[in-house]
């Protein structure tokens, strides 16, 4: 009776240890809807529930050889050792967890989505962590704190509560032990059932909105860390789908445009539709606006991603982010693909990119390379460090100015991509500009006014270029910026980007304002209206094809297709939402194309 009051004190001990984790996970949940209510406007007593059985699935995951080392009975001879290394066990994986549910805190308004694996090598090999800490440090000051206080308090916690020692020589004590591991495993699977439980089962429980905040950092980590790509799919056979859809496509000329004509692309640093659009009365971009009103402008412009890296390939090679994974970031940036640029190399153009971050930020200048650019101007090649912002690269204004100059001596036609960066956290604006910017209720606000007195600026000079009269001007921005917004936190508004197509001398066709257009449209529609005939792939289709294809955003491991309200079709790969009306024909669809993205990237088949 007495070891089994020992043994059952000792389990006592470590589950009062584990309790205190998960209290404070909790805690971090809670700041994460304080500080981001305005995402999740319905997050109630279940939702938290739920949420806390989610921790309880992290804690057996990342503690599981604490509790191991815990419960196993050993010599008491080992003791001081076991006490010893368990000490450190528990820090680390403490550590770990909290620190990565207290930048998800700071970092969700952003993002949108929990910490993910690719984002993290992301951090850790971008040259912009380091200078961007010292930021960090100043506006979360509160939130390190919290961090030192909760796993000072948790330790302190720890350190009270006495070990117990187990006589390994007791039969009992091994039953125990095995129990204890046995139900940590189920609880780490999250149940019997066939497959663990991961990021997409969270929102079988509650809505895709309040996924992020049901599940934690740490488990998103574990999860996206063990993402081993895409599966194979086999809805249809292979000539069956291709009745539905097909990204081996041809050009098919328009003819509303002289062939040969120049191509600059402006993809705009984190310009959601909330702050800019010639209908919107908070729009910060007078300038722009101006410009969109003369061109083919798609006011439901849809974004195919939510951060930079998921923006990029979208535009340029028309390959969309429909997996836990930005495909600069994973295996499948080997594959082989075609971009605008290496399409357009076949018939006359030469290239370059602008971006004035600092080299090789992102990966972007690899992926440059790989999508057929000829050139690449960066911070490096600008050359000028008076002018770096202290964070993120070239101050916009020097940098768009300087890139007008580059494009004279390139070889026409020319297709050229000027990626801005300045409206990017932490929001600095340049002296001279400070009081000419219009503010807003939102610190990106103002950067977004300083962009757009850049363009203009850009603009102004741009005319009087002889080229200028016969160049196509894209406009886009690469995802929607952060926003604190309760009337702009839905996934609809979370992804809609202005895009539009504008020509100096010809009026392009005008666009019905709920017509949806993504991304992945970009490069058939330019295509068409460039009057080339190539054939090239792609997983989105142009504007002038017929043959209309859902619009598909990707969050929590669910497709949804987007169709120019804020009601989406929910796709969760194993059965359908519906919140609106949607036909046999659109889900065949919606299949269709996901199985050439999955099949196609595991098969390299990304090209005609």
């Amino acid at each position: 009776m007495k070891l089994k009051l020992l043994l059952e004190k000792n389990i006592f001990n470590l589950l009062f240890k584990l309790s205190f984790v998960l209290l404070i996970l909790e805690v971090y949940r809670i700041l994460l809807l304080f500080c981001n209510g305005e995402s999740f406007p319905d997050f109630g007593v279940k939702e938290h529930i739920i949420g806390l059985w989610f921790d309880c699935i992290t804690i057996a995951l990342f503690f599981l050889p604490f509790i191991f080392l815990s419960v196993i009975p050993l010599p008491l001879i080992t003791e001081k050792i076991r006490s010893i290394v368990l000490f450190i066990v528990f820090t680390l994986s403490s550590a770990v967890v909290f620190l990565f549910n207290a930048l998800d805190v700071a970092y969700f308004s952003y993002t949108h989505k929990r910490t993910s694996y690719d984002y993290l090598k992301f951090m850790l090999n971008s040259d912009e962590t380091g200078s961007l800490a010292g930021d960090f440090i100043l506006e979360f000051w509160w939130l390190i704190l919290f961090f030192i206080v909760s796993f000072g308090l948790l330790l302190f916690t720890y350190l009270k509560s006495k070990s117990v020692q187990i006589n390994y020589r007791e039969p009992k004590k091994w039953m125990y032990f095995l129990l204890t591991i046995a139900l940590t495993i189920v609880i780490g699977r999250g149940g019997f059932q066939l497959k663990p439980i991961g990021i997409l089962e969270s929102t079988n429980y509650v809505s895709i909105e309040n996924s992020p905040a049901v599940l934690n950092s740490a488990f998103t980590l574990l999860k996206t860390y063990q993402f081993k790509g895409v599966e194979k799919k086999t809805f249809f056979s292979d000539a069956e789908v291709k009745k539905y859809f097909n990204p081996i496509q041809n050009g098919n000329p328009q003819n509303l445009v002289k062939d040969s004509q120049n191509v600059v692309f402006i993809l705009l640093e984190s310009f959601g539709s909330m702050y800019c659009g010639p209908n919107n009365p908070e729009s910060f971009t007078p300038f722009l606006d101006s410009i969109l009103l003369k061109s083919m402008y798609f006011e439901h412009g849809i974004a195919n991603g939510r951060t930079s890296m998921d923006g990029l390939p979208a535009v340029i090679s028309s390959i969309p982010m429909w997996m836990n994974e930005s495909f600069i970031l994973s295996s499948y940036s080997s594959n082989q693909f075609q971009g605008i640029p290496s399409i357009l190399k076949g018939n006359g153009y030469s290239s370059a990119f602008f971006h004035g971050a600092t080299n090789g930020s992102m990966r972007f200048d690899a992926f440059a390379s790989a999508a057929g650019f000829d050139s690449y101007y960066g911070r490096t090649e600008y050359n000028n460090e008076d002018h770096f912002d202290g964070n993120w690269g070239i101050e916009d204004h020097h940098f768009l100015a300087w890139s007008l100059g580059q494009m004279d001596k390139m070889k026409k036609p020319f297709f050229s991509m000027v990626f801005t960066l300045s409206s990017h956290h932490p929001f600095t604006i340049p002296k001279d500009y400070r009081k000419k910017v219009k503010k807003g209720p939102e610190p990106l606000c103002a950067t977004i006014s300083y962009v757009d007195i850049a363009l203009r600026e850009f603009w102004s000079k741009a005319q009087k270029k002889s080229w200028f009269k016969n160049t196509i001007f894209v406009f886009c921005a690469d995802h929607v910026g952060p926003t604190g917004r309760s009337d702009r936190s839905d996934l609809a508004w979370l992804h809609r980007v202005p895009i539009a197509f504008y020509h100096p001398i010809v009026s392009l066709p005008r666009i019905d304002s709920l017509v949806p257009f993504q991304q992945i449209d970009i490069l058939p529609t330019l295509m068409d209206l460039l009057n080339i005939r190539s054939k090239y792939y792609a997983f989105g289709t142009s504007y002038f094809n017929k043959q209309k294809q859902p619009k598909i955003i990707y969050a929590q491991e669910n497709l949804m297709a987007y169709q120019g309200t804020k009601d989406l079709l929910v796709w969760n790969l194993s059965s359908m939402k519906k919140r609106i009306k949607s036909d046999d024909l659109e889900i065949k669809k919606m299949k269709a194309i996901y199985q050439h993205y999955t099949n196609d990237l595991i098969e390299n088949k990304m090209t005609p």
